[in-house]
């Protein structure tokens, strides 16, 4: 049973490994970009002038008309820092799709400081979502999320029913030789294989958010988001960004804002904040105001939520690293970038044990013995 079993799972990990492995190389690659995706928009940002002291309450009203005016666009997002960065990142709308111009404001000094250039980011960010064909491109985002997750685990299953032994399982000869692809594939498999079935499982969340709620509702509480209907407002009659950070701090006094999402044309605004005790850098909180008056119109708490919804909430915290800090980022990426290494020795593997097939059926026909033709006398003995 066990060697009938580790033969149809290495068959499987196989074929997989060999149909699905560019493309979750794609995942890999872009993955491991968007992990690392604050720490390289801070990189980029200009720094912050030194002041004497900061502003106690920044003009946010003026903040938006400057970066407004400076980029003839809608802000469509705006992040704040992560720590005591003064640094804010407003997220402008462009005429291409899923591409935006990226202002950088400092709240100390009162000052737009310049933008940087994240188009780059945000086209791999939608490639890395969406494979750039929106909600059909997230299917098939998640598609190849179930070939990663079942891939990673024939491949630990493969390794484990084989006598397993971690004294040498990351092992590498530094002499090449015909087994070095097997060694790097053993060892960047077993180093990546959690983390990379981690961010496959995670992602299934984000792709089928529907099918996943609904199996986690057989064996825990699931409530309905708590979204309030959206209520269509005329631009002009818009609130200023000034009352909608004015109204979500009031909502929750011990928060900090650290996303507004503005809403595409008409509609609701959400302000996602962070309360001590959350797991997730962007916070597990989000006040929904209305676009036009900047009233309150629902406060998503995360302690108010059922273990269901925390189980939710966890699988996207996850899946875009933020619990753990720079760390987690920085395990991740790397598991991301480890793909090409597993793809491009696992088709060595395969391409070897391909060669080395006809070369032993080659010496196995040459070790057969020959019968040999008996001497007539022999033959008239066996005659008679």
């Amino acid at each position: 049973m066990k060697s009938h079993l580790r033969n149809f799972v290495r068959v499987a990990h196989l074929w997989l490994g060999l149909a699905g492995g560019l493309f979750i190389c794609l995942m890999g690659l872009t993955g491991g970009v968007v992990a690392l995706r604050p720490q390289i928009a801070a990189f980029l940002s200009p720094p912050a002038p030194r002041v004497a002291a900061c502003e106690s309450s920044p003009d946010w009203d003026r903040a938006a008309r400057d970066v407004t005016a400076l980029t003839h666009s809608e802000i469509n997002r705006v992040y704040g820092p992560y720590s005591s960065d003064t640094r804010w990142q407003f997220r402008m709308t462009t005429a291409t799709p899923a591409i935006y111009r990226h202002i950088i404001y400092d709240a100390c000094s009162g000052k737009v400081l310049g933008s940087i250039d994240l188009a780059w980011m945000d086209w791999t960010v939608d490639l890395h979502h969406n494979l750039l064909a929106g909600h059909t491109g997230r299917r098939w985002a998640g598609a190849i999320g179930i070939v990663m997750l079942v891939s990673g685990l024939t491949g630990l299953l493969v390794w484990l029913t084989a006598k397993p032994n971690l004294a040498t399982a990351f092992r590498i000869s530094l002499r090449f030789s015909a087994a070095t692809p097997r060694q790097l594939h053993r060892a960047a498999g077993i180093a990546a294989a959690v983390l990379l079935g981690l961010e496959a499982f995670t992602g299934l969340w984000l792709c089928f958010p529907q099918t996943m709620r609904g199996v986690l509702a057989a064996v825990a509480p699931v409530s309905g988001e708590k979204r309030p209907p959206v209520r269509g407002q005329h631009a002009a009659g818009r609130a200023g960004l000034g009352d909608l950070m004015k109204a979500a701090r009031a909502a929750l006094p011990d928060g900090s804002v650290r996303e507004i999402r503005m809403p595409e044309g008409n509609g609701n605004v959400q302000v996602r904040m962070w309360r001590p005790g959350d797991f997730r850098s962007l916070g597990n909180n989000v006040v929904f105001l209305s676009s036009a008056n900047a009233g309150v119109l629902a406060v998503d708490r995360y302690s108010e939520k059922l273990a269901g919804n925390r189980v939710i909430q966890a699988m996207a915290g996850l899946h875009y690293d933020e619990w753990g800090g720079l760390p987690f980022r920085v395990v991740s990426a790397a598991a991301g970038f480890a793909t090409p290494l597993l793809f491009l020795t696992g088709v060595l593997m395969w391409w070897n044990s391909r060669r080395r097939k006809p070369a032993s059926a080659a010496r196995a026909r040459t070790a057969e013995p020959v019968e040999m033709a008996a001497p007539p006398v022999l033959q008239k003995v066996r005659t008679l």
